[in-house]
């Protein structure tokens, strides 16, 4: 009797303690979102900020009292900026695409085909990950200039970049999720590897895939050292690259530069908020695979 009473007990214990937890827990992810959000937003209500506000102030002001968007129409005269967003398009769209094609077709051998060998390379490409990427910048410099003569040129941004390790690994989990009497039934049928590739796998791995074209874009659209210094003409940078000339043109504007930064942030932003449900899901395949 005494253990049926302390099962009821607890049973109505629970509900009480749910609310406070879920509290605590609502308390956690507000504060780190604010966090989180708070250089955003200073950098944005910065931009807006006429000559009469007050950036750097005690108590701080936050809100401008006379928001305009003359800081933007500002850098967008002084620096080429619709170039800027032309050239990171390009070569974001084009790392993108060519990019996911590449890493899938590296994928899917590592995983459902058997040869000697594969497991060797699969772990040497995962080696590579531990390898900081600004070590092989000399390499693929001297490559670029000596080698492919693609210096100075979007395609610098894009050929050295197919081949992402990680997006590698990242299909090829995926992969390893399909069942292979899918691929035995499809090879009884008379199709060949590229076409059960083509056919089978990539429309069952469709949200992995769209995870790495995500991360590719993302990638490819924040990328700054390596565009910089391949890079020089002021035509040919991405927006990012483009943009680090706010540091020298308003030098001690800070209203143009924050609204510079504002402009390379906010597409991206909208990007990732728009695909967010697909890469969650494209992740969390790719993990379970």
């Amino acid at each position: 009797m005494a253990t049926i009473e302390a099962a009821v007990s607890l049973v109505r214990a629970r509900p009480r303690r749910r609310p406070l937890r879920t509290a605590a827990w609502y308390v956690v992810l507000v504060g780190m979102a604010v966090v989180t959000v708070f250089p955003f937003a200073w950098m944005l209500l910065t931009s807006l900020k006429g000559p009469n506000d007050a950036i750097f102030s005690v108590p701080p002001q936050f809100l401008p009292s006379d928001p305009t968007i003359d800081n933007y129409v500002r850098v967008w005269n002084q620096l080429p900026v619709a170039r800027f967003f032309l050239n990171s398009i390009v070569a974001s769209v084009a790392l993108t695409i060519l990019g996911t094609l590449v890493t899938a077709l590296a994928a899917y051998p590592l995983a459902k085909m058997r040869f000697r060998g594969r497991d060797a390379i699969f772990y040497l490409l995962l080696a590579t990950l531990i390898v900081p990427v600004q070590l092989t910048y000399i390499p693929s410099f001297v490559l670029a200039v000596k080698v492919f003569n693609y210096y100075d040129s979007l395609p610098a941004l894009i050929l050295p970049n197919l081949a992402a390790a990680f997006n590698i690994f990242l299909l090829r989990q995926a992969f390893r999720g399909v069942p292979n009497e899918l691929l035995d039934a499809a090879r009884i049928d008379g199709a060949n590897e590229i076409r059960i590739w083509w056919h089978v796998m990539l429309p069952i791995v469709r949200p992995s895939l769209v995870t790495v074209a995500i991360f590719s874009f993302v990638t490819s659209w924040n990328d700054f050292l390596w565009p910089s210094l391949m890079l020089p003409t002021m035509e040919n940078k991405t927006l990012p690259v483009g943009l680090a000339a706010l540091q020298g043109v308003f030098s001690s504007d800070f209203r143009a530069i924050a609204a510079g930064v504002t402009m390379t942030v906010v597409p991206i932003l909208v990007f990732f908020i728009a695909v967010q449900r697909y890469f969650v899901r494209g992740l969390a395949g790719a993990i379970k695979g």
